[in-house]
């Protein structure tokens, strides 16, 4: 009996596997993940991620992503600013906040998306202190971006973009 029912199990597993569809992941979505960068957060803080990228539409702007994810609440992002050094570059979305049910480990995800100059990218190039502050219907959200010790996932696209531009303006 236990053998019938060892057999019957491994059937099972056997049709299961062998019903399941392989999908494969377009390569926009990989390299959309691929530039997704975190800030430099505590363990117990609400760390944003960022994903920035070339406008696809406008190429001499930045499009940034912006998503917070949060077990217990959804954020209205309406706003975003850097801070360079001490000098402030605040932006608007380009539309309202997004949130949306991920699963039960993420449970709720809002997120928004800005345009900003590319120029502002040149501002970067030599800065000191770079932090990030997400002005939200629930206060404002300031983490770093880089400091001389500690350079954030998020910093190290803006110097790959950075010097993208530098090769751009070079030819």
């Amino acid at each position: 009996m236990k053998n019938v029912l060892c057999l019957l199990s491994l059937c099972a597993i056997m049709t299961g596997c062998a019903n399941m569809q392989n999908t494969t992941t377009a390569s926009t979505t990989i390299d959309h993940l691929a530039t997704a960068g975190s800030l430099n957060c505590k363990s117990n803080e609400l760390c944003p991620n960022v994903v920035v990228e070339w406008d696809k539409q406008q190429k001499d702007k930045l499009q940034i992503d912006v998503a917070l994810t949060s077990t217990y609440q959804y954020y209205d992002i309406n706003g975003l600013t850097f801070y360079v050094d001490g000098k402030s570059f605040s932006y608007t979305p380009v539309g309202k906040t997004e949130q949306k049910y991920i699963n039960r480990l993420i449970p709720k995800r809002s997120s928004n998306s800005f345009s900003i100059p590319s120029s502002f990218l040149l501002e970067l190039r030599n800065a000191k202190n770079v932090e990030l502050s997400i002005d939200t219907d629930k206060g404002a959200i300031k983490r770093s971006v880089y400091t001389p010790t500690q350079q954030s996932t998020l910093y190290q696209n803006f110097a790959r973009l950075i010097s993208e531009l530098a090769n751009k303006s070079a030819k």
